[in-house]
């Protein structure tokens, strides 16, 4: 490794933990508690440091002195980059850490005109006023003690990442299933009802054994409810089944807004439907 990359390697991680710093600020603000704003453990949120690369590459040495193109081409570059990083999120983890449908000029909620016009600005003082002493700091440092430091940070994000998709990927794992089995439930439950109609008007055998059929098919879908909310509630307690703590999974889950405010709405629905079953759809194993 050159000094070259470990300058671009350590200033990713300066402007990650310094994106972080700030944005993790902000939501513990609002929520009143401590919210680790980034997807990985540790105080990193990549996409400021993405952001930082992409406009020292493309931005600071071509157009610094020029404000206005920086500006311009700020917009679009942060833009891209925030695009890019939503959709991919999304579609690994089928959840979303910024939502911007509810503002003005958005595009597909992943990108709006409000913070494209505060990227633009954004740029102007990363180009012009920020990354000037930045980049006189990194350059001050001696290349071998720049390597090593590189190379402990790649070192440790690659534990940290690793740590962090296998939880993901659990949780969405459960979130598929949670998913799959709301939509089950609430696009079968008229087809459920009128099957059981028919069977009573088949049947026409006996009443205890319609009764029998209704219970069966009641604890049917209520059983495989409970089972999907118990493994919820199992996985993110603070204790497991086995009674060990769980605790650093439970905390990953709550402080990534995005898994817990998708769960939640799921798993509400989820009871509610099972609610509506026990009062609406059946009562004492009787139709209503």
């Amino acid at each position: 490794m050159n000094n070259f990359v470990a300058y671009y390697i350590v200033e990713f991680f300066f402007y990650s933990i310094t994106g972080w710093c700030i944005e993790s600020t902000y939501c513990s603000i609002g929520e009143k508690r401590l919210i680790n704003r980034g997807f990985l453990t540790g105080p990193l949120c990549p996409i400021y440091g993405t952001g930082a690369l992409v406009m020292t590459v493309l931005l600071y040495n071509p157009f610094r002195g020029q404000p206005f193109y920086t500006f311009l081409l700020g917009m679009v570059l942060c833009d891209g980059v925030e695009y890019l990083t939503s959709l991919m999120m999304e579609t690994l983890f089928h959840a979303r850490w910024w939502d911007y449908t509810y503002e003005f000029m958005n595009l597909r909620g992943r990108i709006c005109l409000k913070h494209t016009i505060f990227w633009g600005i954004g740029a102007v003082g990363f180009v012009e006023v920020i990354h000037p002493h930045v980049d006189l700091l990194l350059r001050s440092v001696p290349e071998n003690i720049l390597i090593y430091i590189s190379i402990a940070l790649l070192a440790i994000l690659a534990l940290d990442v690793s740590n962090a998709v296998r939880k993901a990927l659990d949780i969405r794992k459960l979130q598929d299933k949670l998913r799959s089995l709301t939509e089950t439930v609430s696009g079968g439950l008229s087809s459920i009802k009128n099957s059981i109609g028919d069977t009573y008007e088949s049947l026409q055998l006996s009443f205890v054994e319609g009764n029998e059929k209704l219970n069966d098919k009641r604890n049917e879908i209520l059983e495989q409810i409970q089972e999907t909310l118990s493994q919820f509630e199992l996985r993110f307690s603070v204790k497991n089944k086995e009674g060990k703590k769980n605790k650093q999974f439970s905390r990953f889950f709550r402080n990534n807004i995005p898994f817990e405010a998708y769960t939640k709405k799921q798993i509400d629905r989820l009871k509610k439907m099972a609610e509506d079953i026990k009062a609406n759809l059946f009562e004492n194993g009787e139709m209503q």
